[in-house]
């Protein structure tokens, strides 16, 4: 069997296939860092669930972006995070939210092999929006850079009622 990396141990030396989507979770890569001033810039590939204790519903939505540029990430959460560079071709999780949620409409374009690349900008401290609650002013970006898949099959022409009367198909005929 071939190995799949260098064998050195660095879990960064060991790149899978061109071409493969990720499956399994997903939850486990870094987070973007809400932070003043940090910016996040790449293409999205996909909105996932995950189990979320603190939700009401005990789910919660987050997406994730393959970035174009390095942005600082949080590992893990709360004190216990620790904060570092994610590169240019990392991917990481972004938050769903007030601000973000709007790109949930693309998802069903990137399911056809649409491509959008998102840009997020933390602009300023947390503040308060009332009733004890606070936000980020996070300036929420997209665009299109290339369109999806037109599917170029033509529609069948055919009455379902000659199916049918269509002689079967034999093996070495």
């Amino acid at each position: 069997m071939a190995k799949s990396g260098s064998g050195n141990g660095n879990p960064s030396a060991v790149r899978p296939p061109e071409g493969l989507a990720r499956v399994g979770s997903v939850a486990n890569a870094p987070w973007w860092n809400i932070k003043n001033g940090n910016v996040l810039s790449g293409v999205l590939e996909n909105i996932y669930e995950r189990p979320d204790e603190r939700s009401k519903s005990g789910k919660s939505k987050f997406y994730q972006v393959r970035l174009s540029a390095p942005t600082e990430v949080r590992m893990g959460r709360g004190k216990e995070a620790k904060i570092g560079i994610a590169p240019a071709g990392s991917v990481v999780n972004l938050n769903y939210g007030p601000k973000t949620k709007e790109l949930e409409k693309f998802v069903p374009d990137i399911m056809r092999g649409a491509e959008y690349t998102v840009w997020c900008h933390v602009d300023g401290e947390k503040f308060d929006i009332g009733k004890g609650q606070t936000m980020w002013p996070i300036d929420v970006r997209a665009g299109q850079t290339k369109p999806p898949t037109v599917n170029e099959e033509p529609d069948f022409d055919g009455v379902e009622d000659e199916a049918e009367d269509a002689a079967p198909v034999t093996a070495g005929a």
